[in-house]
């Protein structure tokens, strides 16, 4: 592989290449060797630039174990600017190169620390406590805080633990386990209730064990299910894993009378629980087997219980947790918890000696652990405005923020085989679709290859691109294109009504040089875009039978112009245009949230919508969710090209109407312009006429909205309502907007 560093145009300053075995600097056609490598072992590449004498030194390898460099000169073509950096294969053509992955590549006028495991520590003032030594002494005190001591009674459970979303897990006296084999005797455990809703308890371990790194580890805690009132059928999930759910590696079950252990995916019974009896789980997990064994003991008796360790686990134990995701659903039995614990000594048994401690040296170290905690609230305070003022920073920054792209490193790409990224066949060139006459990029095309399929597309001999675009441009002004497969013109099409007419649009665009406003005035400009879209007695005869028009006649000889339904867009603009209501600025960026205090992830992505005056055009578009009003009306799906829109009438379209906050807001802004700007009833429903469908009424929708607003008036006064006449008339216009004459364009 290559590394280099220097100007875009590939003016490199300096070029690495990588092996398997070692890292080379190439100078000229010469290639001088650094420093050997260990494969599937991470390096650190450090290289310091001095671009005045044109020569750079660095350093490689591992801590504690690095090879330094010096006074290796700059490439002789370097044109002087340091402004792209690049990682690519053409060091070696055609020869097969190892797996590279790197990481955690930075620039900087500053010197980098040299290669570490560990974070840099941070500069402590003098006279200031060290917050690093303040917590690893805490640490030592309290431990992971597995009994609970150092929680407070009543409350929910703080740092370290913490509670799932809308749990009502709280620490509790009743809930002190009573068994002392683990941790001496105590005050607090923690409950919770006897409910179907969700309840959950969670614990990031204070480091993580791996199978790499240990082969054993022990799992203790206490429990005890109490409360049934509610039902007790549904069970509880212990957990204990990688992560908060997503990788566990071994999971028990437990409700109102059965514990459960999971053995890969299936559950099966252990021994009867008696509800108010405290239990001890202790287990044994053998990482590098993936198997466990466990004890569920009481003052009366134990039993023994074995299983492998789930299917999806990942190797890592860095979480634990109690939740109310166990096997059986319902309502679960309230239970309390007491005494979690993991390390890598086994535990003694229940009945061995009971850990002591005197009553003076629990408040000894009740009061050191106070002063702490103290201490590092109050550094944690002036942390969290340093974090605040940071934040505030990176979010406002020194001007507006936007989001773009960059080019990558254009490659070919190699077959996977039946699918398997990991089981690569031959490289495929770039290129184009052969079947079309296409070919591969030719070897020195440097950038992306889309310039190139531009060009390609819109070459003389091409007629097709043309075709299909004059087709579009026929089916947005029409309804229905001249080929009516717009997505396919291919043997599974449809053939075009008119193909002599479709090669002429096509053959105007291409001496138009290819200009979309041009073909606009052409078709709008023509007889058939001004026909009507009535039928008369003068209408095409070709295209009427027996009064009524032919449908397979219309769609060839476009003897009318069709009714058609707005589309998504043009219903919420027009209600807008009505309402007064429309802004006609350009819009301008939406108001994301910043990405520095926003995290989002496979099972929580963004989505929002934002609500706005202006035209639709100006809506938030995400690919993942459409926006719900023009997802109603057939607005387009974001995730596919949308060729030709189907329209669809539902009844949660008619609903709409009746129901949304939006149509309400809009058609009492109407009514208060109506009010405004006519006395009277009878012309003011003269204007909604003409605002919402471009005629005046008939006799009969005249005393037909004399009716409706009367009895509407009534309704609304005898339902104590005082301003009974302009809901009135809101009323009435949000029964324009969903009428079809409003909706259709003829």
């Amino acid at each position: 592989h290559r590394f280099w560093i220097g100007d875009r145009k590939e003016s490199p300053a300096i070029e690495l290449l990588v092996s398997a075995e070692a890292i080379f600097t190439r100078s000229g056609k010469q290639n001088e060797r650094l420093a050997g490598l260990k494969p599937n072992q991470w390096h650190n590449l450090q290289l310091t630039l001095y671009l005045e004498s044109r020569t750079f030194s660095g350093r490689v390898g591992q801590p504690e174990s690095t090879i330094v460099f010096s006074n290796q000169p700059f490439a002789t073509g370097w044109s002087g600017t340091i402004d792209y950096v690049a990682l690519d294969s053409r060091a070696r053509v055609g020869a097969a190169l190892p797996v590279l992955e790197i990481d955690n590549f930075g620039a900087q006028p500053e010197p980098i620390a040299p290669v570490s495991t560990t974070l840099p520590g941070i500069a402590v003032a003098p006279g200031q406590p060290d917050p690093a030594a303040l917590d690893a002494e805490l640490q030592k005190l309290i431990g992971q805080d597995g009994d609970f001591e150092w929680q407070a009674d009543g409350t929910p459970p703080a740092k370290p633990w913490n509670a799932g979303p809308n749990s009502v897990v709280k620490v509790s006296a009743a809930a002190q386990s009573p068994y002392r084999n683990i941790f001496p005797g105590g005050k607090l455990g923690v409950q919770m209730p006897n409910r179907g809703e969700y309840d959950g308890l969670g614990l990031t371990l204070a480091r993580k064990w791996s199978a790499t790194s240990n082969d054993v580890l022990y799992v203790a805690f206490d429990f005890r299910c109490g409360d049934q009132k509610a039902g007790g059928d549904g069970s509880w999930r212990y957990y204990i894993g990688h992560g908060s759910g997503n990788s566990a590696a071994v999971e028990l079950h437990f409700n109102g009378s059965d514990f459960f252990t999971r053995s890969g995916v299936t559950h099966d019974p252990v021994a009867k629980l008696r509800p108010g009896e405290w239990h001890q789980v202790q287990l044994t997990l053998n990482l590098k087997e993936k198997t466990y064994t466990g004890i569920l003991a009481t003052p009366a008796g134990s039993t023994r219980f074995a299983g492998t360790f789930a299917t999806g686990w990942d190797g890592t134990i860095d979480y634990t947790f109690i939740d109310s995701y166990g096997h059986r659903p319902g309502v679960r039995p309230e239970i309390d918890a007491d005494n979690f614990a993991i390390r890598e000594v086994p535990f003694p048994p229940l009945n061995a000696p009971a850990l002591a401690e005197t009553e003076a040296e629990r408040t000894s170290r009740r009061t050191r652990v106070a002063d702490l905690q103290q201490q590092l609230s109050v550094l944690g305070g002036e942390v969290a405005k340093d974090t605040r003022e940071l934040k505030a920073l990176l979010v406002d920054g020194p001007c507006d923020m936007t989001y773009g792209v960059v080019e990558g490193t254009p490659q070919n790409a190699r077959l996977q085989l039946r699918g398997e990224p990991d089981r690569l066949g031959e490289e495929a060139s770039r290129g184009f679709i052969k079947a079309l006459g296409g070919g591969s990029l030719p070897p020195d095309t440097k950038g992306s290859g889309r310039l190139e399929l531009a060009q390609w597309l819109v070459r003389a001999d091409n007629p097709l691109t043309a075709r299909v675009m004059a087709n579009r441009l026929w089916q947005y002004h029409f309804g229905r294109g001249l080929v009516a497969t717009p997505n396919d013109f291919g043997v599974r099409g449809i053939a075009p009504t008119h193909p002599e007419l479709l090669d002429h649009l096509a053959t105007r665009f291409m001496q138009s040089g290819w200009s979309i406003k041009a073909m606009h005035r052409l078709i709008m400009l023509s007889a058939t875009y001004q026909q009507a879209g009535l039928y008369s007695a003068g209408s095409n005869l070709s295209s009427i039978a027996n009064g009524k028009p032919n449908s397979d006649a219309l769609a060839t000889d476009y003897a009318v112009f069709e009714r058609r339904r707005l589309s998504a867009e043009e219903i919420r603009d027009s209600i807008l245009a009505i309402s007064g209501e429309l802004d006609q600025t350009p819009g301008r960026s939406h108001p994301f949230p910043s990405p520095v205090t926003s995290a989002y992830s496979q099972h929580g992505p963004f989505s929002a919508v934002y609500d706005n005056n202006q035209r639709s055009i100006y809506l938030m578009t995400q690919r993942i969710k459409r926006h719900p009003f023009l997802a109603l009306f057939d607005g387009p799906d974001p995730n596919a090209t949308t060729a030709d829109r189907r329209t669809t009438t539902v009844p949660t379209q008619a609903l709409y109407f009746l129901n949304s906050s939006f149509v309400h807001e809009k058609a009492e802004k109407c009514a208060s312009r109506l009010r405004s700007s006519r006395p009277n009833d009878i012309q003011q429903v003269e204007l909604a006429w003409r605002l919402t469908t471009g005629r005046s009424p008939t006799e009969l929708e005249r005393v037909e909205a004399a009716e409706f607003l009367a009895a509407y008036r009534t309704e609304l006064v005898a339902a104590g309502q005082t301003d009974a006449q302009p809901a009135a008339l809101a009323a009435y216009v949000r029964s324009l907007f969903g009428c079809n004459e409003f909706l259709h364009l003829d």
